[in-house]
């Protein structure tokens, strides 16, 4: 059995050294060629922009722990993230976020398992992308 007809393909830091076209054009080309319903793709990596919307399940491993494990489809109904200020960002800490970060002057909560409805009008609401869950399950207290 070549490579190619194998039913699990584990690649580690596949586009390490390459720049952004040559990245874009491996992931085009990988899914192209290779995947189909019936083949598995496991890809570690640093760069998790890059491979986000392939994704049909993500895993976060830090310190040789298993810190999410979760289905793409999943996630918006896990994890919420809330940009606000003032009063409404002391609220919204009251609701024990996970993690919170400051950008460009106001607060980013995140919150893990919880009701999107409770954070309605404290400020904007928003799945978090990959690597801000990330931040947030390795530095959070959620992790």
């Amino acid at each position: 059995i070549t490579a190619i007809d194998a039913k699990l393909l584990v690649l580690d830091e596949p586009t390490l050294g390459l720049d952004i076209i040559f990245r874009k054009e491996f992931y085009a080309n990988l899914l192209n060629d290779y995947f189909d319903e019936e083949r598995t793709i496991i890809i570690t990596t640093h760069q998790v922009e890059e491979i986000e919307n392939l994704l049909s399940d993500v895993m976060f491993i830090n310190d040789g722990r298993i810190v999410l494990d979760a289905s793409m489809d999943n996630l918006p109904e896990q994890y919420v993230e809330l940009t606000t200020s003032g009063d409404n960002a002391d609220k919204a800490r009251r609701l024990n976020p996970i993690y919170e970060r400051d950008v460009f002057g106001r607060k980013v909560l995140s919150f893990e398992g919880f009701n999107r409805g409770s954070l309605t009008g404290l400020g904007e609401l928003r799945t978090p992308n990959i690597a801000d869950l990330f931040v947030a399950k390795v530095k959070g207290t959620g992790s």
